[in-house]
């Protein structure tokens, strides 16, 4: 996406946002205004990384949680830019990170109009596809919203969608092996589990039919917010297709380790293989 299309995006921002996913923010409930406070941006910069992050009147700096701009970031830093520089947000930070900035929600309005309704700053940039969801504790609840947001821009081939580099991986494609060994980043994989495996230090979902060598999810249990594995049964997860996303490891036959059910996405239920 060129400069001229992302102040393209900012212009679709700025009239009726009708998509589902810049619906206006609700004020309790997942993903709402409850528990955020005001504060003005002063100005919108890069991260060492490249990666937008906010400069707020009170000195933090903020960075949109549970986003993956890829090589995106200044692209969104343009849009961010015109659209929330110099403007009222609604910010819900978590703890510092170990750059000193407040991974947060962040809510504006979407246009200069008294009456223009607020919306989720990460939905908008998820749907003009200049960014991926990257799975964060501080995003959770968030997440439902922003896979949708992501959807979209997907489905259009919107801003990075239009990569192929950026598509999921389907462990089922001649390829699947060499695209695995290749993708650097924040990669999605997408594949059916054949079975499962469970031990003291993680769960095991194998999206192939040899337990060595083909893909797995791994589910690690040393996540201190990893309550859902307790309750969680792998068994009911067989036959049915899945999205995961995160670093590729491949010490150990390609595999990814997700943080906890939660960071997977179902895709469909086509019954046991």
């Amino acid at each position: 996406m060129a400069a001229g299309a992302a102040v393209g995006v900012l212009a679709v921002l700025a009239l009726c946002l009708p998509a589902a996913a810049l619906s206006p923010a609700q004020e309790s409930g997942d993903c709402a205004l409850e528990g955020t406070t005001p504060a003005t941006v002063m100005s919108i910069g890069l991260d060492a990384g490249g990666d937008p992050e906010l400069v707020l009147d009170d000195g933090r700096r903020a960075s949109l949680a549970g986003l993956d701009f890829s090589s995106r970031g200044p692209m969104a830093q343009t849009l961010l830019t015109r659209w929330l520089a110099g403007r009222l947000v609604f910010v819900r930070a978590a703890t510092l990170d170990r750059w000193g900035r407040a991974p947060a929600q962040i809510f504006a309005a979407a246009t200069p109009a008294p009456a223009s309704p607020l919306i989720a700053v990460g939905g908008a940039v998820l749907e003009a596809g200049l960014a991926r969801y990257r799975p964060d504790p501080a995003a959770v609840p968030c997440r439902t919203l922003y896979l949708a947001a992501e959807d979209a821009a997907r489905m259009a081939h919107a801003g990075l969608w239009a990569d192929a580099s950026m598509q999921p991986v389907d462990v089922t494609a001649p390829d699947a092996s060499t695209a695995l060994s290749q993708r650097k980043g924040l990669t999605l994989v997408e594949g059916v589990v054949r079975s499962v495996g469970d031990s003291r230090r993680a769960i095991y979902l194998n999206l192939g039919l040899r337990r060595i060598g083909d893909f797995t999810v791994v589910i690690s249990r040393r996540f201190s917010y990893n309550q859902p594995v307790s309750g969680f049964d792998p068994q009911k997860w067989i036959g049915r297709r899945i999205r995961v996303r995160g670093l590729i490891d491949t010490g150990w036959g390609p595999r990814i380790e997700i943080a906890g059910p939660e960071d997977i996405e179902l895709i469909e239920s086509i019954g046991a293989p």
